[in-house]
């Protein structure tokens, strides 16, 4: 069974909207390159719309926390999860993530869960 995972990606406040995403895109190469084989099955990316106040296009409900992009990422299973997990933990692989990361995510802000089909 496929193992999904979504990851909420806010920006800091430091930076606007716009120059989030190629740091993002930027950062995911970077993992790219760091996991190799256990890079997951697919790594769907979608970055929210702002309207000229850098507000999000909210259609419906109301906005307590936003993110600048949702992620998706699918593995073969919970196994290839944890490979992926084990392959970005080495201290020179987190330290490359980490001081790329620095100048635009707000990792304290972040969220990553599992998901499944409904």
């Amino acid at each position: 069974m496929v193992y999904r995972v979504m990851v909420f990606a806010p920006r800091k406040a430091t930076i606007t909207h716009e120059e989030f995403k190629p740091r993002y895109e930027q950062c995911i190469c970077i993992i790219a390159d760091i996991c190799g084989d256990a890079a997951p099955l697919s790594h769907t990316r979608s970055c929210l719309q702002h309207d000229a106040k850098s507000n999000p296009m909210l259609l419906a409900g109301s906005v307590d926390e936003t993110y600048d992009a949702i992620a998706t990422m699918s593995f073969q299973d919970e196994g290839a999860w944890g490979r992926f997990c084990c392959a970005l933990d080495p201290p020179e692989a987190k330290g490359m993530i980490e001081a790329d990361e620095a100048g635009f995510w707000d990792r304290e802000r972040m969220k990553v869960m599992v998901v499944e089909d409904a």
